[in-house]
């Protein structure tokens, strides 16, 4: 008996003590989609990004939601496949939000340069509840774009996101 209470509380120590995990997670292709007619200047393309493959993702690395202890965005991508090259774009910033969680600007590209179709975002250094919007059932992400000139066309993006993990195991 005195053996296996040893063991529990050394087990118990263990696993108290052990330290926690840095993973990676790499979205899917996100779908944003702004509905045409849209206008030179400000306009918004917006998807949604499903928990469900954050879900997959931390159980193949036997974790949780409940265990993601910080989050991070470190880096962001955005295709174009609706558009022949970025020269109709002048600026982008792109935004996440969730129910429950304030919208948080996390990168932003200025200005965007001509003939790209896939376009590296500037990460910010300062991100607040990353971690909580991981944590609800859907995260909305937004593209702000200024648009060089008008288009009867709607705008679609693909955003693919890469989020820094720290888990408690």
């Amino acid at each position: 008996m005195k053996v296996l209470l040893l063991f529990s509380a050394v087990f118990f120590l263990f696993t108290a003590c052990s330290e926690p995990k840095t993973l990676v997670f790499k979205t899917g292709e996100i779908n944003l989609l702004a509905a045409g007619p849209l206008f030179e200047g400000a306009n918004t393309a917006q998807g949604l990004q499903a928990q469900a493959a954050l879900l997959d993702f931390l159980k193949q690395h036997n974790a949780s939601p409940d265990q993601i202890q910080s989050a991070k965005l470190t880096k962001a991508l955005l295709v174009l496949p609706g558009v022949p090259n970025s020269s109709l774009l002048s600026e982008v910033t792109l935004q996440l939000a969730a129910d429950k969680v304030d919208m948080q600007k996390v990168a932003v590209l200025n200005p965007v340069p001509a003939e790209s179709s896939t376009l590296e975002l500037q990460v910010a250094q300062a991100q607040d509840k990353i971690a909580q919007l991981l944590q609800e059932p859907s995260m909305t992400v937004v593209a702000d774009v200024n648009l060089r000139q008008d288009t009867a066309q709607d705008l679609t993006l693909k955003a693919i996101l890469e989020f820094q993990l720290t888990v408690n195991q």
